[in-house]
Formats: structure tokens, sequence, C-alpha cells
């Protein structure tokens, strides 16, 4: 049963594209017309819809609260864990001068923790209802939120940014997509711009996205329309893909030799950064 529910309420939140979780029409018309007052909880409620978030209620410092007492302690432990991730991963990427873009940026925890530690942020997401939570619980003076369409992503002059991330996201997309927004990144960067992205490098516990679309049982068919894409790649497919699109001196290292603890899933994979040529 909790399998059927959890199916339902993604399918209710789901757009019209795969992998739009909170993508759903709905969200933003709902965020937009309640009062002010309840726009916090209920961005944090309806977050707790979608399977990128608020999914281990089984933590034992969760025992014990309330619904929504629920939701804020899992807000601040998605806050918390990107503080870790810029403060060990991230950091020596940026600067205060530097114009960035958080690619994939879902509900915006890390663009909104990066935020004072530059000059100006854009986040951008296919998810309208994921970004329509961000302006309410991730917000900052030098932090826009854009759609990652073709017109959300023309408020992003081309050659303007310093440096793309993306952290959870290349690992959830296809080849075909992941070739769109490395095409996306390299337009936005100038020369000799970065690029850092968290990968997963293919192991015995990640499918390819071939093997994915191979399992044509209904359980198959269902996870690969409903669930969160897990895709992995070995590094000879990252490196080529990415050189493909204008960038250089690619190199990739895993997390663990970033980090002085394992404080997250990430911890187990690992960081691509490339230069745009010059």
């Amino acid at each position: 049963m909790g399998k059927l529910a959890n199916i339902a309420k993604w399918g209710l939140t789901l757009g019209k594209e795969p992998q739009t979780f909170l993508g759903a029409k709905w969200i933003q018309t709902f965020l937009d017309k309640i009062p002010e007052s309840k726009k916090r909880i209920w961005a944090l409620r309806i977050l707790s819809l979608s399977p990128h978030y608020f999914i281990n209620p089984d933590k034992p410092e969760y025992r014990n609260l309330s619904s929504d007492e629920y939701l804020e302690a899992v807000f601040a432990d998605c806050v918390s864990s990107r503080v870790k991730i810029f403060e060990h991963i991230l950091k020596n990427h940026l600067s205060e001068r530097q114009t960035v873009l958080d690619y994939g940026c879902g509900p915006g925890f890390l663009a909104g923790v990066v935020a004072p530690n530059v000059n100006k942020i854009y986040a951008c997401d296919i998810s309208t209802g994921a970004l329509a939570c961000a302006r309410i619980l991730n917000a900052a003076p030098n932090l826009e939120y854009v759609l990652a369409d073709a017109a959300g992503l023309q408020k992003i002059p081309d050659e303007s940014l310093d440096l793309v991330f993306s952290f959870a996201m290349v690992q959830h997309i296809s080849d075909e997509i992941f070739a769109m927004v490395l095409e996306n990144c390299r337009k936005k960067l100038r020369p000799g711009g970065k690029l850092v992205l968290h990968i997963q490098l293919l192991d015995p516990n990640w499918k390819t996205e071939d093997e994915w679309k191979s399992d044509t049982s209904v359980r198959g068919r269902l996870k690969l329309r409903y669930g969160l894409h897990c895709f992995a790649r070995t590094e000879q497919a990252h490196l080529e893909l990415v050189g493909r699109h204008d960038f250089t001196d690619i190199q990739i290292t895993n997390i663990a030799e970033l980090t002085p603890a394992d404080f997250d899933d990430i911890c187990s994979q690992s960081l691509l950064t490339a230069y745009k040529n010059r």
C-alpha cells in the first residue's frame, strides 16, 4: 500500500515531461493564492510529495514530532547538508566576485547557501513547482530562480557566467538531456569559465540508462515513468560527453577525497570539473 500511495502522490505532482516532479500546474497556482503567512508550511508540505525530498521519516530524531515539526526538522537537515557540500566541496571553486548558476537547483537549498558567497547567482530547474517552493523557502537578494527551458535561460546573458555547478542532477537525466545541459552551460559560461558537476560512476549498485529502459515489465515501466531515475556512466562516457561541448582540462575526483567525513550519499560519488575553451 505504501508503494501505491507513493506512486499516486508522485503522479499527482508530476509535470508533463518525465522527471518533472512537482511540475504539475496546480502547485504554483496554489502557492500564489494562499496567504503569505501560510506559504512556508505549504511549500514544505508540497515538497514532501516528491521522491527527491523528505524521504526518510523513520530517523530516530524525527520521532514524536508533529507532521509540521517533522517538515521543519527535515528542512533544517537539508540546509545543514548543503552547508557541508558548500564548505567541503564547492567553496574552493567560488569567489565573491563571481556570477554563477546552480543547474538543477530543485527547491534551492544549495543555491541559498551559496548566495551570500558570490556576487550573483542564478538557479534553474525544470520543475515549476520546485521553483515556486524555492522562492518561498530559499530566497536571497542576489539569487534569481529561472525555469530551465529556452525562455527561462534567456534571462541569463550568454557568456556571462564564471561558473556553473550542479549537484544531484546529472545522474538523474538521460544522455540526451545531459547533452542539452552541457550545451546550455557552454553558451552561458564565459571563455575559461568553470564547470563543476556531481556525478555517479558506474558500479554494481547503479544501472545504466539502457538497463533502466530494457526493463519492460509493468514494474519497470512504472519506475521509469514515475520513479527517480538513477543512471550511472563510466568515467570514459563522462569525459566524452563533456568534451564534445567545448570543455577542456576535464578531471574526475572521488568526493571522499575532498571531505573529512561521510556526511551524505554524495561522499561515495564523484566530482567532475572542466573549463570552457578560451
